[in-house]
């Protein structure tokens, strides 16, 4: 099958890129070419989807069999999607669970919950997805959508306060770590290779064809879990300091958006309609072995050095407001 990407680079797509190597397709990237390079294998078309008028000419020259869009973010990216791709036979848009927002009518959230997006990234991800069923339901258009949970591997390390890899170094030193709140928040963590399967799995099956999913895995786990293992990967345990999520809040509210809008509630999701249509997708990379190969990313390249005191200084507040409250 000869299969287009567009991006091909990041942190879902590449896996996405080998899984459909190792399956035999005939693949193309289509993104700016200022990150990483395509594997051996892979041609790229460097073009920005944002020229839209080169970018529908681009895709559209390339007589595809199947798309795979990880990098359409609001209704415009969608409408020239549907435009690039009108001749494509199946087309897999990425969305987010956060479209469904973080207060729910029942556990676990399955598809048909109401979309409740409390961020702007979220309400442009909840249009683009209208937009798309639209064009389904009105012409046709044969997409499906997935919603992946929180994902994870070596080019995405993450904690519960967000995207961030300086965990690394401050376990080694010996040094606090941040949890919102208690830290026992429920949430999905899903490794990039996994999301890959249905991802991958999807192309071609037409019941999967107007279809949303929740890409999630089966089993949910804490953020003070989630850290936990982190520690054993690292070899160094430290402690978690909870700080209330309003706090981190009223510090820097857009470097701890996701932290205190999103991380900080639980969530609990279903896979059951994922796994039944798409039974290649069967996660098998452990939170340790997913945490190891992040970690050997981060040393390999020299990250996760911190670039303020920003964190200790969090802490050392909020130790101070505990001994006032246990003296006062």
């Amino acid at each position: 099958m000869r299969v287009v990407v567009v991006g091909g680079t990041g942190n879902i797509s590449a896996s996405i890129v080998r899984r459909l190597l190792d399956e035999g397709h005939d693949v193309t990237c289509v993104n700016r070419g200022t990150t990483a390079v395509a594997p051996d294998g892979v041609e790229t078309i460097i073009v920005d989807r944002h020229d839209e008028e080169r970018f529908e000419s681009a895709v559209q020259a390339g007589r595809f069999d199947a798309a795979i869009d990880v990098i359409a973010f609001t209704p415009a990216d969608v409408r020239s999607s549907i435009r690039a791709f009108r001749d494509v036979g199946h087309v897999v848009h990425t969305s987010t669970v956060t479209v469904l927002g973080e207060r729910f009518d029942w556990l676990p959230v399955t598809e048909d919950h109401p979309a409740r997006p409390s961020v702007p990234y979220a309400a442009a991800k909840a249009d683009a997805e209208r937009v798309l069923l639209e064009a389904h339901y009105g012409s046709g258009f044969p997409v499906t959508i997935m919603r992946p949970s929180t994902t994870y591997g070596p080019r995405r390390a993450l904690r519960q306060i967000g995207i961030d890899s300086t965990w690394v170094s401050r376990m080694r030193a010996g040094k606090p770590i941040i949890k919102v709140g208690d830290g026992r928040a429920t949430h999905h963590l899903l490794h990039v290779d996994d999301a890959a399967l249905a991802f991958v799995g999807a192309l071609g099956k037409e019941h999967c064809v107007g279809q949303t999913y929740h890409l999630v895995h089966p089993q949910h786990t804490t953020w003070e879990e989630f850290h936990a293992a982190a520690m054993r990967v690292v070899g160094r345990e430290v402690e978690q300091v909870g700080v209330p999520a309003q706090v981190l809040q009223a510090v820097d509210r857009q470097r701890f958006l996701f932290a205190t809008s999103v991380f900080a509630h639980n969530m609990l999701f279903s896979a059951e309609k994922v796994q039944r249509d798409i039974p290649e997708f069967v996660p098998s990379v452990t939170v340790e072995q997913g945490l190891a190969a992040t970690v050997e990313y981060i040393d390999a390249h020299g990250l996760g050095e911190e670039t303020d005191d920003l964190e200790d200084r969090i802490i050392a507040a909020q130790r101070d407001v505990a001994r006032s409250a246990t003296h006062g």
